[in-house]
Protein backbone atom coordinates (compact mmCIF):
# COMPACT_ATOMS: atom_id res chain seq x y z
CA UNK A 1 0.00 0.00 0.00
CA UNK A 2 0.98 3.87 -0.95
CA UNK A 3 -0.15 6.98 0.20
CA UNK A 4 -2.27 9.24 -1.84
CA UNK A 5 -2.58 12.93 -1.97
CA UNK A 6 -5.30 12.73 0.24
CA UNK A 7 -3.54 11.31 3.11
CA UNK A 8 -5.64 7.98 2.64
CA UNK A 9 -3.94 4.25 1.70
CA UNK A 10 -4.29 3.21 -1.86
CA UNK A 11 -4.14 -0.20 -2.75
CA UNK A 12 -1.21 -0.25 -5.29
CA UNK A 13 -2.37 -3.43 -8.09
CA UNK A 14 -0.30 -6.73 -10.02
CA UNK A 15 -1.48 -7.41 -12.90
CA UNK A 16 -0.45 -11.06 -13.48
CA UNK A 17 -0.81 -11.91 -17.77
CA UNK A 18 0.45 -9.82 -20.00
CA UNK A 19 -1.66 -10.97 -22.73
CA UNK A 20 -4.28 -9.20 -24.64
CA UNK A 21 -6.16 -8.83 -21.69
CA UNK A 22 -3.36 -7.80 -19.40
CA UNK A 23 -2.38 -4.83 -21.87
CA UNK A 24 -6.24 -3.65 -21.36
CA UNK A 25 -6.26 -4.18 -17.59
CA UNK A 26 -2.40 -2.38 -17.62
CA UNK A 27 -3.98 0.66 -19.42
CA UNK A 28 -7.22 0.79 -17.50
CA UNK A 29 -5.82 0.89 -13.59
CA UNK A 30 -3.17 3.49 -15.11
CA UNK A 31 -5.82 5.61 -16.44
CA UNK A 32 -7.62 5.22 -12.54
CA UNK A 33 -3.98 4.85 -10.69
CA UNK A 34 -4.66 8.02 -8.52
CA UNK A 35 -7.18 5.74 -6.67
CA UNK A 36 -5.52 2.51 -7.13
CA UNK A 37 -1.97 3.18 -6.46
CA UNK A 38 1.37 2.34 -8.20
CA UNK A 39 0.82 -0.59 -11.04
CA UNK A 40 3.22 -3.78 -11.77
CA UNK A 41 2.34 -5.90 -15.19
CA UNK A 42 3.77 -9.49 -14.35
CA UNK A 43 4.04 -12.56 -17.12
CA UNK A 44 6.46 -15.36 -17.48
CA UNK A 45 8.41 -13.70 -19.91
CA UNK A 46 9.83 -10.76 -18.62
CA UNK A 47 9.70 -8.67 -22.26
CA UNK A 48 6.30 -9.59 -22.42
CA UNK A 49 5.45 -7.60 -19.36
CA UNK A 50 8.28 -4.68 -20.86
CA UNK A 51 5.95 -4.17 -23.93
CA UNK A 52 2.51 -3.63 -22.01
CA UNK A 53 4.45 -1.52 -19.82
CA UNK A 54 5.88 0.28 -22.57
CA UNK A 55 2.54 0.59 -24.61
CA UNK A 56 0.52 1.87 -21.47
CA UNK A 57 3.53 4.78 -21.49
CA UNK A 58 3.39 5.79 -25.35
CA UNK A 59 -0.11 6.48 -25.12
CA UNK A 60 -0.14 8.51 -22.05
CA UNK A 61 -2.68 6.25 -19.67
CA UNK A 62 -0.64 7.03 -16.65
CA UNK A 63 -1.33 9.34 -14.45
CA UNK A 64 0.93 11.66 -13.28
CA UNK A 65 2.65 9.95 -9.48
CA UNK A 66 2.16 6.85 -10.19
CA UNK A 67 4.74 4.57 -10.78
CA UNK A 68 4.39 1.63 -13.62
CA UNK A 69 6.90 -1.55 -13.68
CA UNK A 70 7.33 -4.89 -15.13
CA UNK A 71 8.60 -7.88 -13.48
CA UNK A 72 8.94 -12.03 -14.02
CA UNK A 73 6.88 -14.65 -12.49
CA UNK A 74 5.93 -18.20 -12.46
CA UNK A 75 2.30 -17.73 -11.60
CA UNK A 76 2.01 -21.67 -10.86
CA UNK A 77 4.86 -21.23 -8.23
CA UNK A 78 2.92 -19.97 -5.33
CA UNK A 79 6.33 -18.26 -3.34
CA UNK A 80 7.43 -16.54 -6.52
CA UNK A 81 4.05 -14.49 -6.69
CA UNK A 82 3.93 -14.14 -3.05
CA UNK A 83 7.74 -12.64 -3.38
CA UNK A 84 6.09 -10.00 -5.98
CA UNK A 85 3.55 -9.40 -4.15
CA UNK A 86 5.58 -8.12 -1.63
CA UNK A 87 7.89 -6.26 -3.71
CA UNK A 88 5.38 -4.86 -5.03
CA UNK A 89 3.14 -3.80 -2.08
CA UNK A 90 0.42 -5.01 -4.11
CA UNK A 91 -3.08 -4.36 -2.40
CA UNK A 92 -4.91 -6.21 -5.36
CA UNK A 93 -4.02 -8.99 -7.15
CA UNK A 94 -5.95 -8.93 -10.63
CA UNK A 95 -4.92 -12.54 -12.42
CA UNK A 96 -5.64 -12.59 -15.97
CA UNK A 97 -2.97 -15.37 -16.53
CA UNK A 98 -3.91 -19.17 -17.45
CA UNK A 99 -7.22 -20.17 -15.66
CA UNK A 100 -4.56 -23.24 -14.63
CA UNK A 101 -2.72 -20.43 -12.37
CA UNK A 102 -5.69 -19.50 -10.04
CA UNK A 103 -4.71 -21.64 -6.84
CA UNK A 104 -1.22 -20.91 -7.43
CA UNK A 105 -2.38 -16.98 -7.43
CA UNK A 106 -4.88 -17.38 -4.59
CA UNK A 107 -2.53 -19.21 -2.00
CA UNK A 108 -0.25 -16.15 -2.54
CA UNK A 109 -2.73 -13.70 -1.60
CA UNK A 110 -4.02 -15.90 1.29
CA UNK A 111 -0.41 -15.90 1.89
CA UNK A 112 0.28 -12.53 1.72
CA UNK A 113 -3.39 -10.86 2.37
CA UNK A 114 -3.63 -9.13 -0.89
CA UNK A 115 -7.09 -9.34 -2.61
CA UNK A 116 -7.53 -11.06 -5.62
CA UNK A 117 -9.71 -10.62 -8.69
CA UNK A 118 -9.93 -12.98 -11.46
CA UNK A 119 -11.88 -13.51 -14.86
CA UNK A 120 -12.16 -17.17 -15.38
CA UNK A 121 -12.88 -20.09 -13.17
CA UNK A 122 -9.40 -22.73 -12.39
CA UNK A 123 -8.63 -25.64 -15.05
CA UNK A 124 -6.62 -28.22 -14.74
CA UNK A 125 -4.44 -28.70 -17.83
CA UNK A 126 -5.65 -32.36 -19.52
CA UNK A 127 -8.55 -32.48 -17.49
CA UNK A 128 -11.92 -31.81 -19.38
CA UNK A 129 -15.75 -31.87 -18.96
CA UNK A 130 -15.45 -31.30 -15.11
CA UNK A 131 -18.31 -32.07 -13.35
CA UNK A 132 -20.91 -29.25 -12.57
CA UNK A 133 -20.83 -26.91 -11.08
CA UNK A 134 -17.20 -26.23 -12.01
CA UNK A 135 -16.92 -23.62 -8.91
CA UNK A 136 -17.60 -26.63 -6.59
CA UNK A 137 -14.37 -28.40 -7.59
CA UNK A 138 -11.51 -26.35 -6.79
CA UNK A 139 -12.77 -23.00 -5.39
CA UNK A 140 -16.01 -22.95 -3.15
CA UNK A 141 -13.86 -25.37 -1.06
CA UNK A 142 -11.72 -22.20 -0.61
CA UNK A 143 -14.15 -20.02 0.91
CA UNK A 144 -13.28 -20.49 4.10
CA UNK A 145 -9.55 -19.88 3.59
CA UNK A 146 -10.80 -16.71 2.54
CA UNK A 147 -12.61 -15.97 5.41
CA UNK A 148 -10.37 -16.79 7.99
CA UNK A 149 -8.13 -14.54 6.52
CA UNK A 150 -9.90 -11.60 6.01
CA UNK A 151 -9.22 -11.44 1.95
CA UNK A 152 -11.78 -10.52 -0.90
CA UNK A 153 -11.61 -13.05 -3.43
CA UNK A 154 -13.99 -11.80 -6.64
CA UNK A 155 -14.28 -15.11 -9.20
CA UNK A 156 -15.06 -14.17 -12.53
CA UNK A 157 -15.11 -10.94 -12.87
CA UNK A 158 -14.54 -10.35 -16.66
CA UNK A 159 -17.52 -9.63 -18.48
CA UNK A 160 -19.15 -13.46 -19.27
CA UNK A 161 -18.54 -14.10 -16.41
CA UNK A 162 -18.51 -10.80 -14.47
CA UNK A 163 -20.56 -8.19 -15.85
CA UNK A 164 -23.36 -10.96 -16.78
CA UNK A 165 -23.65 -11.72 -13.57
CA UNK A 166 -23.75 -8.19 -12.00
CA UNK A 167 -27.09 -8.16 -14.48
CA UNK A 168 -28.25 -10.89 -13.16
CA UNK A 169 -28.22 -9.62 -10.02
CA UNK A 170 -29.66 -6.06 -10.95
CA UNK A 171 -32.29 -7.85 -12.13
CA UNK A 172 -33.38 -9.63 -9.08
CA UNK A 173 -32.62 -6.86 -7.12
CA UNK A 174 -34.66 -4.07 -9.69
CA UNK A 175 -37.02 -5.99 -11.56
CA UNK A 176 -37.94 -9.89 -10.79
CA UNK A 177 -39.78 -11.30 -7.42
CA UNK A 178 -38.83 -14.56 -8.88
CA UNK A 179 -35.87 -15.20 -11.86
CA UNK A 180 -37.17 -18.59 -13.90
CA UNK A 181 -34.66 -18.51 -17.28
CA UNK A 182 -31.11 -17.30 -17.89
CA UNK A 183 -29.65 -17.05 -21.35
CA UNK A 184 -26.53 -15.58 -21.44
CA UNK A 185 -25.77 -14.65 -25.19
CA UNK A 186 -22.52 -13.35 -26.33
CA UNK A 187 -22.02 -12.09 -29.98
CA UNK A 188 -18.79 -10.87 -31.22
CA UNK A 189 -19.90 -9.10 -35.01
CA UNK A 190 -16.38 -7.97 -35.74
CA UNK A 191 -14.13 -9.14 -38.60
CA UNK A 192 -9.99 -8.90 -38.24
CA UNK A 193 -9.59 -10.04 -41.54
CA UNK A 194 -7.80 -13.10 -40.25
CA UNK A 195 -8.45 -16.72 -41.83
CA UNK A 196 -9.07 -18.13 -38.51
CA UNK A 197 -7.94 -16.66 -35.02
CA UNK A 198 -9.17 -16.74 -31.39
CA UNK A 199 -9.76 -13.43 -29.53
CA UNK A 200 -8.18 -14.37 -26.12
CA UNK A 201 -5.63 -17.24 -25.28
CA UNK A 202 -6.36 -19.83 -28.11
CA UNK A 203 -5.23 -23.04 -25.89
CA UNK A 204 -7.80 -21.36 -23.58
CA UNK A 205 -10.51 -20.71 -25.74
CA UNK A 206 -10.38 -23.52 -28.30
CA UNK A 207 -10.32 -25.84 -24.83
CA UNK A 208 -14.22 -24.50 -23.78
CA UNK A 209 -15.16 -24.79 -26.93
CA UNK A 210 -14.10 -28.26 -27.49
CA UNK A 211 -15.81 -29.38 -24.30
CA UNK A 212 -19.77 -30.84 -23.81
CA UNK A 213 -21.98 -27.73 -23.07
CA UNK A 214 -23.25 -28.26 -19.24
CA UNK A 215 -26.09 -26.20 -18.45
CA UNK A 216 -28.90 -26.03 -16.14
CA UNK A 217 -32.75 -27.32 -16.24
CA UNK A 218 -35.53 -28.37 -14.18
CA UNK A 219 -33.76 -29.13 -11.09
CA UNK A 220 -30.66 -31.16 -12.40
CA UNK A 221 -27.54 -30.92 -14.77
CA UNK A 222 -27.56 -31.32 -18.80
CA UNK A 223 -24.71 -32.42 -20.63
CA UNK A 224 -25.12 -32.00 -24.39
CA UNK A 225 -22.78 -32.54 -27.66
CA UNK A 226 -20.71 -28.84 -28.82
CA UNK A 227 -22.61 -26.73 -31.30
CA UNK A 228 -25.47 -29.75 -31.00
CA UNK A 229 -28.21 -26.78 -30.07
CA UNK A 230 -28.72 -23.26 -31.36
CA UNK A 231 -31.20 -20.99 -31.51
CA UNK A 232 -31.95 -17.35 -33.47
CA UNK A 233 -32.00 -14.15 -31.70
CA UNK A 234 -32.23 -10.62 -32.65
CA UNK A 235 -29.48 -8.40 -31.05
CA UNK A 236 -29.58 -4.57 -30.50
CA UNK A 237 -27.21 -3.26 -32.59
CA UNK A 238 -25.82 -6.42 -34.57
CA UNK A 239 -28.79 -7.94 -35.86
CA UNK A 240 -29.98 -11.40 -36.04
CA UNK A 241 -27.43 -14.01 -35.53
CA UNK A 242 -27.49 -17.45 -34.77
CA UNK A 243 -25.92 -18.60 -31.61
CA UNK A 244 -24.85 -21.62 -30.05
CA UNK A 245 -25.12 -23.33 -26.64
CA UNK A 246 -21.85 -23.54 -25.02
CA UNK A 247 -20.31 -24.23 -21.84
CA UNK A 248 -19.26 -21.16 -19.68
CA UNK A 249 -18.12 -20.54 -16.24
CA UNK A 250 -21.12 -17.83 -15.28
CA UNK A 251 -23.70 -20.93 -15.47
CA UNK A 252 -22.61 -23.17 -12.93
CA UNK A 253 -22.60 -20.08 -10.43
CA UNK A 254 -25.70 -18.61 -11.38
CA UNK A 255 -27.85 -21.52 -11.27
CA UNK A 256 -26.44 -22.50 -7.89
CA UNK A 257 -27.20 -18.97 -6.31
CA UNK A 258 -30.90 -17.91 -8.36
CA UNK A 259 -31.70 -21.57 -8.73
CA UNK A 260 -34.00 -20.75 -11.70
CA UNK A 261 -35.73 -23.20 -14.01
CA UNK A 262 -33.19 -23.00 -16.50
CA UNK A 263 -29.37 -21.59 -17.21
CA UNK A 264 -28.05 -21.45 -20.75
CA UNK A 265 -24.94 -19.64 -22.45
CA UNK A 266 -24.72 -18.74 -26.04
CA UNK A 267 -21.96 -17.81 -28.57
CA UNK A 268 -21.73 -16.79 -32.25
CA UNK A 269 -19.81 -18.49 -35.02
CA UNK A 270 -19.79 -17.91 -38.24
CA UNK A 271 -20.17 -20.87 -40.40
CA UNK A 272 -16.24 -20.47 -41.27
CA UNK A 273 -14.81 -20.68 -37.98
CA UNK A 274 -17.64 -23.51 -37.43
CA UNK A 275 -15.65 -25.38 -40.64
CA UNK A 276 -12.06 -24.97 -39.33
CA UNK A 277 -13.10 -26.10 -35.83
CA UNK A 278 -14.22 -28.94 -37.26
CA UNK A 279 -11.50 -29.63 -39.41
CA UNK A 280 -8.98 -29.29 -36.66
CA UNK A 281 -10.89 -31.37 -34.39
CA UNK A 282 -10.99 -33.95 -36.82
CA UNK A 283 -7.62 -33.79 -37.30
CA UNK A 284 -6.28 -33.79 -33.73
CA UNK A 285 -5.24 -30.70 -33.78
CA UNK A 286 -6.91 -29.98 -30.82
CA UNK A 287 -5.63 -32.58 -28.87
CA UNK A 288 -3.83 -32.20 -25.23
CA UNK A 289 -2.54 -35.77 -25.50
CA UNK A 290 1.21 -35.49 -26.72
CA UNK A 291 2.01 -37.09 -29.76
CA UNK A 292 6.21 -37.81 -30.71
CA UNK A 293 7.60 -35.92 -33.40
CA UNK A 294 11.36 -36.30 -33.79
CA UNK A 295 12.06 -37.59 -30.44
CA UNK A 296 10.29 -34.75 -28.88
CA UNK A 297 6.56 -34.98 -27.09
CA UNK A 298 4.65 -32.12 -28.46
CA UNK A 299 0.79 -31.58 -27.70
CA UNK A 300 -1.10 -30.60 -30.43
CA UNK A 301 -3.15 -27.97 -29.29
CA UNK A 302 -0.17 -26.23 -27.73
CA UNK A 303 1.46 -26.06 -31.33
CA UNK A 304 -1.54 -24.85 -32.83
CA UNK A 305 -1.53 -21.91 -30.08
CA UNK A 306 1.68 -20.80 -31.38
CA UNK A 307 0.79 -21.15 -35.23
CA UNK A 308 -2.57 -18.78 -34.88
CA UNK A 309 -2.21 -15.46 -34.78
CA UNK A 310 -1.37 -13.54 -31.23
CA UNK A 311 -5.06 -11.95 -30.24
CA UNK A 312 -3.01 -8.65 -29.23
CA UNK A 313 -2.10 -8.53 -32.88
CA UNK A 314 -6.08 -8.55 -34.36
CA UNK A 315 -6.34 -5.28 -32.67
CA UNK A 316 -5.34 -3.01 -34.97
CA UNK A 317 -7.41 -3.97 -37.69
CA UNK A 318 -10.48 -4.89 -36.26
CA UNK A 319 -13.84 -3.29 -37.01
CA UNK A 320 -17.38 -3.81 -36.10
CA UNK A 321 -19.13 -4.55 -32.51
CA UNK A 322 -20.00 -6.92 -30.15
CA UNK A 323 -23.34 -7.10 -27.94
CA UNK A 324 -22.93 -9.68 -24.62
CA UNK A 325 -26.28 -9.76 -22.57
CA UNK A 326 -28.70 -11.61 -20.65
CA UNK A 327 -32.16 -12.81 -21.30
CA UNK A 328 -34.10 -13.25 -18.06
CA UNK A 329 -37.06 -14.06 -17.68
CA UNK A 330 -39.28 -14.17 -14.20
CA UNK A 331 -42.21 -12.89 -12.20
CA UNK A 332 -42.70 -9.71 -10.99
CA UNK A 333 -45.83 -8.81 -8.48
CA UNK A 334 -46.91 -11.70 -9.78
CA UNK A 335 -46.78 -11.38 -13.50
CA UNK A 336 -44.57 -12.55 -16.00
CA UNK A 337 -41.91 -10.39 -17.56
CA UNK A 338 -38.70 -10.92 -19.82
CA UNK A 339 -35.40 -8.04 -20.14
CA UNK A 340 -32.25 -8.60 -21.90
CA UNK A 341 -29.87 -6.58 -20.36
CA UNK A 342 -26.52 -6.05 -22.63
CA UNK A 343 -23.79 -3.77 -22.66
CA UNK A 344 -22.22 -3.44 -26.81
CA UNK A 345 -18.50 -2.68 -27.81
CA UNK A 346 -16.95 -1.21 -31.00
CA UNK A 347 -13.33 -2.93 -31.55
CA UNK A 348 -12.11 0.51 -33.48
CA UNK A 349 -12.94 2.62 -31.03
CA UNK A 350 -11.63 0.16 -28.43
CA UNK A 351 -7.95 0.42 -30.32
CA UNK A 352 -8.66 3.88 -30.71
CA UNK A 353 -8.57 4.34 -26.76
CA UNK A 354 -5.93 2.08 -25.59
CA UNK A 355 -4.76 -0.01 -28.78
CA UNK A 356 -6.70 -3.21 -27.89
CA UNK A 357 -10.02 -5.10 -29.50
CA UNK A 358 -13.32 -5.05 -28.00
CA UNK A 359 -13.20 -8.52 -26.76
CA UNK A 360 -9.71 -7.62 -24.31
CA UNK A 361 -11.23 -4.21 -23.82
CA UNK A 362 -14.35 -5.92 -22.19
CA UNK A 363 -13.22 -8.20 -20.22
CA UNK A 364 -10.54 -5.96 -18.58
CA UNK A 365 -12.81 -2.93 -17.99
CA UNK A 366 -14.77 -5.10 -15.13
CA UNK A 367 -11.95 -6.39 -13.45
CA UNK A 368 -10.52 -2.94 -12.97
CA UNK A 369 -13.66 -1.63 -12.09
CA UNK A 370 -13.45 -4.68 -9.25
CA UNK A 371 -10.80 -3.58 -8.15
CA UNK A 372 -11.47 0.35 -7.69
CA UNK A 373 -14.73 -0.86 -5.78
CA UNK A 374 -12.42 -3.13 -3.49
CA UNK A 375 -10.54 0.07 -3.07
CA UNK A 376 -13.26 2.38 -2.12
CA UNK A 377 -14.75 -0.39 0.11
CA UNK A 378 -18.02 -1.38 -1.50
CA UNK A 379 -16.91 -4.77 -2.62
CA UNK A 380 -14.10 -5.37 -0.11
CA UNK A 381 -16.48 -8.27 1.70
CA UNK A 382 -13.38 -9.90 2.97
CA UNK A 383 -14.64 -13.25 1.94
CA UNK A 384 -14.53 -15.03 -1.70
CA UNK A 385 -17.44 -14.34 -3.84
CA UNK A 386 -18.89 -14.76 -7.11
CA UNK A 387 -19.91 -11.39 -8.27
CA UNK A 388 -23.82 -11.85 -8.50
CA UNK A 389 -23.37 -12.04 -4.85
CA UNK A 390 -22.04 -8.61 -4.31
CA UNK A 391 -24.31 -5.34 -5.17
CA UNK A 392 -24.61 -4.92 -8.70
CA UNK A 393 -25.54 -0.79 -8.51
CA UNK A 394 -22.14 0.45 -7.32
CA UNK A 395 -20.73 -1.86 -9.79
CA UNK A 396 -23.61 -0.93 -12.72
CA UNK A 397 -22.55 2.65 -12.24
CA UNK A 398 -19.27 2.62 -12.82
CA UNK A 399 -18.30 0.89 -14.97
CA UNK A 400 -19.74 2.78 -17.91
CA UNK A 401 -17.37 5.55 -16.40
CA UNK A 402 -14.71 3.08 -17.22
CA UNK A 403 -15.95 2.70 -20.97
CA UNK A 404 -18.63 0.63 -20.90
CA UNK A 405 -22.47 1.20 -20.77
CA UNK A 406 -25.52 -0.35 -20.40
CA UNK A 407 -28.90 -0.79 -21.43
CA UNK A 408 -31.99 -2.63 -20.77
CA UNK A 409 -35.01 -3.73 -23.24
CA UNK A 410 -38.24 -4.67 -22.67
CA UNK A 411 -38.89 -8.52 -24.11
CA UNK A 412 -42.24 -8.49 -23.11
CA UNK A 413 -43.77 -11.72 -20.93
Amino acid sequence: MTQGRNGLNVPNVLIIGAGGVGLACAHKAAQHAVELGDITVASRTKTSADDVVEHVRRRGSLKAGRKLASARVDAMDTSEVARLIRQSRAGIVINVASPFCNLSIQDACLETGAHYIDTAVHEVEGRVNEPPPWYANYEWPRRGLFEQAGVTAILGCGFDPGAVNAFCAWAAKHRFDRIDEIDIMDVNAGHHGRFFATNFDPETNLREILEDVVYWEDGQWKRIPHHSMHREYDFPEVGRHVIYAMGHDEVHSLAVHFKPKRVQFWMGFSEQYLRVFEVLEKLGLLSEQPVEVDGCHVKPLRLLKKLLPDPKSLAPDYSGEVCIGCLIKGIRDGEPGSIFIYSTCDHAACYREIGAQAISYTTAVPAVTAALLIARGDWNVRRMVNVEELDPDPFLELMPRLGIGWQVREEGA
